[in-house]
């Protein structure tokens, strides 16, 4: 028993001294990004990233200080992070929006069928954990429904419960694969962004290839296939080429 005490007490201690390093790193960027050091602003976020983890608010925030820096391929970045994250969140979207007419390249991207927009934007309401408690949820009402139309005594309601049960399995299936989608749109998504100025597209990994067209800093893009040191991406409007690895980053 008073082992368990001690070893509670110094993981309070331990998440303590956490959370207070991570106010005081939150609190040296914030600082240097009002005092227009918005490179070093930057770096503390993204040490925080990587020290205590991903947060949307920790994305837009890198995505504000190297807009202000003038890089916008990786305002970009890290607005598009954060709303992988939290696709609901408005400065994000407003953000994002307004770095994008820094953008040269003006693609006009292949709109996806409408029925595919809406399954999109109605997965990406709810994050992963809660799509994963909803199907808990409803396969719970799913059997409670199986068990009174076994085991009730009203035909009626036992009918009712039947159709009900069907239902609401069909519910589970679907809110459980929604989960399984948002899961794999946060871990296995193949989207990136130029990072290099002006990007020259190869009809081949190689440099030798032949020059299909050119893409400039912030474009995303969708990676399709890799080879070495070399990636083969399809841009919005559908125009496919191969350009180096080192030029672009994942989302």
């Amino acid at each position: 028993m008073k082992s368990k005490i001690i070893l509670s007490a110094i993981l309070l201690f331990f998440s303590f001294t956490c959370l207070t390093a991570q106010n005081e790193e939150l609190t040296k960027a914030h600082n240097l990004y009002k005092k227009a050091d918005y490179q070093g602003a930057a770096q503390v976020y993204e040490d925080i990233v990587t020290r205590y983890g991903v947060a949307p608010e920790l994305y837009y925030n890198i995505g504000n200080a190297y807009y202000k820096a003038g890089e916008v391929g990786r305002s970009i970045l890290n607005y598009e992070r954060a709303l992988r994250l939290s696709p609901n969140y408005e400065d994000a979207k407003v953000n994002l929006e307004l770095a994008q007419t820094k953008i040269v390249d003006n693609i006009v991207q292949i709109p996806p069928f409408f029925i595919q927009r809406w399954i999109d934007s109605l997965i990406k309401l709810l994050d992963v954990d809660l799509w994963y408690t909803i199907s808990v949820v409803v396969f719970v009402f799913t059997m409670l429904c199986f068990l009174y139309f076994i085991f009730g005594n009203n035909l009626i309601i036992r009918r009712f419960a039947f159709y009900g049960a069907f239902i609401l399995l069909i519910l589970t299936f679907v809110t459980g694969a929604f989960g399984l989608i948002r899961r794999n749109e946060l871990q296995n998504h193949n989207q990136a962004i130029i990072m290099t100025g002006t990007v020259v597209i190869k009809s081949s990994p190689d440099k030798s290839g032949t020059d299909l067209f050119q893409l400039h800093e912030g474009t995303k893009v969708n990676i399709k296939s890799k080879l070495d040191e070399w990636t083969e991406i399809v841009v919005g409007n559908g125009n496919i080429g191969w350009l180096e690895s080192k030029t672009i980053e994942k989302i």
